[in-house]
Parts: C-alpha cells; structure tokens; sequence
C-alpha cells in the first residue's frame, strides 16, 4: 500500500516563506503535507516536476467572486493561474447578509461588480454554507462587507445611524465574525460607504476586532487627497485594536502621480508604533469598477482626460462592449459626459468601465514593499473584463521578477502566499510545510506569464502545469480538472 496519496518530485521548491528555493519534492496524504524536501516512499500518483517551481497556491487577498464561487464555482480563471485561496466581500460589496431591503438595493448597487445572482440566504453563516455545498474549485474567506451591513439596515441614505439602527449593524458584524468572516471591509467612494463617518467605522470595526478580525478597506480617495484617506484607514484601526489592511494602494489621477512615495513611508510610520497595517497591489497601471459609481461620485469629468474603456454591459454588446468611451462618443456624435450618461440608461446602470489613471512608477514602487500583497480586485463580469481577473499572479513573476528583477522569485511568492495566510489568518495555509493544507501550484518560471489583454481578456496564463488544492488535482497539465475541493476557509 502506498505510503502518500501523491508526491510531487524533482522540483524547486519556493517554500512561501521568502528563503531561498531549494530543490526537493512534496509529498501529500489526504489534503495535508506529510513531508516537504527529501521524500522516501511510494505514491498512488506521482508528479515529475523536473525544471519547474513548487510554490504554496497562491492567495488572491482582493476579489469579487462573491456570486461567483456559488454561481460558477468552477472559477476557471482564478484556478487557471495558480490561486487556490479568494479573499471575497471587498470594498463593502457582497452577497451577505441579505435582508429584503437589500435584495431590492442589489441589482442596482452590486450586480454591476459582482454579477447577477438570486440571493437565497439571509445571513452570512447561511452563505457560508452554500459556498461550502456549491464546491468550488478553490479555497473561499469573506470579509463582512460594510456597504452590505448598512444597506439591510438603513437603506441608501445619507445620515448617521441612530443608536439602535448602530446597535443592529454591530449584530450583523458580530453574527460574521461569529461565522468565521476574516475581518470588515470598506468601499468608502461607493455609497452606502460614502455616507458614513470615521466614528461610525470604528465602532463596527471594534466587533471584528474582538474577534481577531482586520479592517480593510477601499479608501475615501486615492487620487490628490491620498494621504488623508489612508491616515482615517489606520486611525479606525488603532482605535478599534484591529490590524488594517489598504486595498489596493494606489495614487491614481493626474493630480497624485508620485503620491507614493509619501504613503508608503507615512504607512511604514505606522506600523512603527504598532499598528499591524499592510497593503495589497493588483500589477496595472488600468484601474476597473462600476461605470455608474464612477458617474455618480463626481469623476464624470476625469472621462474628458483619462482612456476609459466600457469593459461589459447587459444588452448592446457590439455598439458598446470593449471601446473607448472616447470612441463612443464620436460615434453618437455627444459629449462625453452626454455619451456616458446615454450608456449608463441604455445598460440600466451595470456597465463596468476600465479606466488608465496610474503612473508605473507608482506600481512598482507599491508592489516593492515588503509589507504588499497581491490581490487582483478583479471583475467577474460579462463582456470583456480587466485583464487581471485572469492574469495578476504570472504578472507579478513575469513582470516584475523575469522582466524587471525588482522582486527575487522567493519574495513574489512570499507576497501572494505565506504574507496574506498570516494577516488574514487562513489557518494552516500559505506555505509549504509539514501539517498544512495541501494547496500548491507547480510553474514553470521562465514561460509563467500573463497574457490577456485588454481587448481579449479572458486568456489563461501559460507556464501553470499543475495546481493542488486541498490534496486534489484541480490543474493537470496546463488544463482544469474536474475536480472542485475548495471549501470555506473561517478565520482562525
């Protein structure tokens, strides 16, 4: 009888902790690691990893796929390029908890971002458990998204919340954490989150933290007022006692080329006197969201200056998807203000737009930071969407260690493993040792690369031979599997 259920032999092994890669093999039993290095012994199955990187599976901490790991679980273009755990509920976007009031809000608010779903659960334990039975292909962790806490219980208004409507949103937040939710998140540019003040955030923020949950969030602005808008992210979390997590750092826009080279030493401040506060990155220079949201707060003008693309709608596919908002207006012969506002009633508010507003300098020097994570923020949308749903992880090794070397290989993985397990406490994953979860992808580091393009996006990346995920063969030979052994990963 064999000793392991599968051996994957001859590789490098890149462990996820950031020393140096040495070569060994990993041996499996179940969905744990027996053994990592030296391997005696047999093998029902046994992988030739000769030339290729045995690496932790990589951890996407910023995605949207909330609808999607239960709408299509099978996540083909996050397990395609080696991600085996998504961090969901972003931005204050989500699917959970849902009350009737916020079944209504959904389409108009979510659908955009996250895509069309039924919302058949009303509280997060009850979506956790349908992750858990749809069997995705990867690995599932959820923030409590705040957007989605205020909408079941004020509604998109702009006002404080009274002591008792205060009282239930910290019920909402502690039934999640309850749950296993990793934390709250944040989307303070998108209403409901736009109408809400710091000390409302740091009182909800205090119910994760006694749970052992971070805040995270999409800041207030991330263009001229930059450092503002990260300073009120640590205060919520120094206040709370809670670690802090800067989704996607950018300075985006004309006015904030270069703004990164006053947040990171001001967030490296921070953490100098004790607040646990970390970033993530998606490697673009190509922001994406909802068209509507970006209308409606106030960057309307930016289209005049800035390449935007309408990256999915609902209904006129050939007169909108996929062009140049530029080239829509000349071709409805509008302004551009005039032409958004035609594509936006057209589409009943759901388009997602890609817009070009950051500096690569600025990206490079985010994604440098020993404290950065990778996270793709991406859209799982119809039509054409970022290219960084399917790509971000090969990009990062392709760009930025092959290209560039401004990364050494040990450290982009440590970025997209070991650094976000640890912050997000996702229990025995993120590295390739003895006793954790057996999730691993097996590359090739010289072909690894992204290459979808804005104008044909979904595209998966080559160089990916095979991913493990709970002890289960979800990628073989560059090609998905049927296998779907992802589950819900609780904090802790």
């Amino acid at each position: 009888m064999a000793e392991y259920d599968l051996i994957i032999r001859n590789g490098r092994i890149v462990d996820g902790t950031g020393t140096a890669a040495r070569d060994g093999s990993v041996a499996i039993r179940g969905d744990r690691i027996e053994a990592v290095g030296e391997v005696t012994g047999t093998a029902t199955r046994e992988i030739d990893a000769r030339g290729m990187v045995i690496a932790p599976g990589f951890i996407d901490v910023h995605a949207h796929d909330d609808a999607a790991v239960v709408r299509d679980p099978r996540v083909d273009f996050k397990i395609m390029q080696g991600v085996t755990t998504d961090v969901v509920g972003n931005c204050g976007a989500g699917v959970a908890p849902a009350n009737d009031q916020f079944r209504a809000a959904y389409q108009a608010n979510f659908s955009g971002i996250l895509g069309e779903i039924d919302l058949p659960w009303s509280t997060t334990a009850e979506y956790f458990k349908a992750v858990d039975e749809a069997h995705p292909a990867c690995n599932v962790a959820a923030y409590i998204p705040h957007g989605v806490v205020r909408l079941n219980v004020m509604g998109m208004v702009r006002r404080d919340p009274t002591n008792a409507e205060l009282d239930e949103m910290r019920r909402l937040v502690e039934d999640a954490m309850t749950a296993g939710a990793i934390g709250m998140s944040t989307g303070l540019i998108y209403p409901p989150g736009a109408f809400t003040k710091t000390e409302e955030l740091v009182e909800l923020a205090k119910v994760a933290a006694k749970h052992g949950g971070i805040y995270t969030s999409h800041i207030r602005n991330e263009g001229d007022h930059v450092m503002d808008a990260v300073g009120e992210a640590i205060e919520i979390g120094e206040r709370a006692g809670c670690g802090v997590q800067i989704s996607h750092h950018k300075s985006a826009g004309p006015g904030a080329i270069g703004l990164t080279k006053e947040t990171l030493p001001f967030i490296a401040a921070a953490r100098a006197r004790g607040v646990e506060v970390t970033i993530d990155v998606y490697p673009y220079v190509a922001s994406s969201s909802s068209l509507a949201a970006m209308w409606r707060i106030g960057r309307g003008a930016a289209f005049e200056h800035v390449r935007a693309i309408v990256a999915s709608v609902k209904y006129n596919k050939e007169k909108y998807e996929g062009k140049y908002i530029h080239d829509i207006a000349a071709e409805l012969d509008l302004p551009i203000g005039e032409a958004v506002e035609k594509v936006l009633a057209d589409e009943e508010n759901t388009p997602s737009v890609i817009m070009f507003v950051m500096d690569e300098a600025d990206v490079r020097r985010v994604v440098e930071d020993e404290h950065c994570m990778v996270g793709s923020d991406g859209l799982p949308t119809e039509g054409k969407p970022h290219p960084r749903l399917y790509g971000t992880m090969p990009r990062v090794i392709q760009r930025y260690v092959r290209e560039e070397g401004v990364l050494t290989l040990e450290e982009a993985v440590r970025k997209m493993t070991s650094l976000p397990a640890k912050k997000h406490r996702l229990g025995d994953r993120g590295m390739l040792e003895a006793g954790r979860y057996a999730d691993v992808v097996v590359f090739d580091a010289e072909t690894i690369a992204d290459v979808a393009t804005y104008a044909e996006p979904r595209q998966y990346p080559p160089g990916i031979a095979w991913v493990v995920v709970n002890g289960q063969v979800a990628v073989e030979g560059g090609a998905q599997t049927d296998a779907r052994a992802g589950r819900m990963v609780v904090r802790g």
